[in-house]
């Protein structure tokens, strides 16, 4: 805590327990909390109430991944903001048809047309939807360690019971195999599989990384049966 006095990390800690008394209060408690007020970030750095510097190993759970107050997003963030707030996808934009076609410059090949979304969870319903409309089926194969999310249909592809519990039912014909198993896959994916939802890089539970076999494999099955 180099440079803060005494009397001021004492001030700091009455209105750290002031925000704990706030969000334990008002809250619903959902998330189990570490017991840090963090005030500020700069790049990979975040700081708590009493001055103390931590590195952020979390970023936002991605969101922050070129770290906190960079110069260059702060300055787009802030011009944004001051020409147009929002814009609906029932009007165009121009940032966002710009961004669209910068995006698809690095998309892998083939992919021509993307869908945007405002978290990860939220990608993994569209997907459920746009699977499930586009082919008539409802199976979903997923794999044993998968996170998606926690959102409904997301929560449904998770498959640690410490997520799902006491939240069913959820949604019908998902069913889960080994990860890294192609044989398990092959005897998964049917005639009435809508989708297959893997992680590249599964990080619930430890770190799986997907074999080239693994996802190749998973990649001619769907489009040998129509998933």
């Amino acid at each position: 805590m180099s440079g803060i006095s005494q009397t001021e990390s004492t001030m700091a800690g009455v209105a750290a327990d002031a925000t704990v008394h706030q969000e334990e209060t008002f809250g619903l408690g959902v998330y189990a909390r570490r017991g840090l007020v963090l005030v500020r970030g700069e790049n990979a750095f975040v700081w708590d109430a009493q001055g103390r510097r931590y590195i952020d190993c979390i970023a936002g759970h991605g969101s922050a991944n070129i770290g906190h107050a960079h110069p260059s997003v702060t300055a787009a963030v802030v011009a944004q903001s001051m020409r147009l707030l929002a814009c609906s996808n029932v009007f165009y934009s121009d940032i966002r048809g710009e961004y669209l076609r910068l995006l698809l410059t690095v998309a892998p090949a083939g992919l021509r047309r993307a869908f945007l979304c405002n978290s990860g969870a939220e990608t993994i319903e569209a997907a459920i939807k746009f699977a499930r409309h586009v082919t008539g089926r409802i199976e979903i194969i997923s794999t044993f360690r998968a996170f998606h999310g926690r959102t409904l249909g997301a929560l449904s592809a998770t498959h640690n019971p410490a997520y799902r519990n006491g939240f069913g039912p959820l949604l019908p014909g998902v069913t889960f195999v080994p990860y890294n198993d192609s044989a398990a896959l092959e005897k998964a994916v049917s005639a009435e599989t809508a989708a297959v939802m893997l992680e590249i890089v599964q990080g619930e539970g430890g770190v799986h990384v997907g074999t080239r076999e693994f996802l190749s494999d998973a990649a001619r099955l769907c489009a040998a049966r129509g998933a």
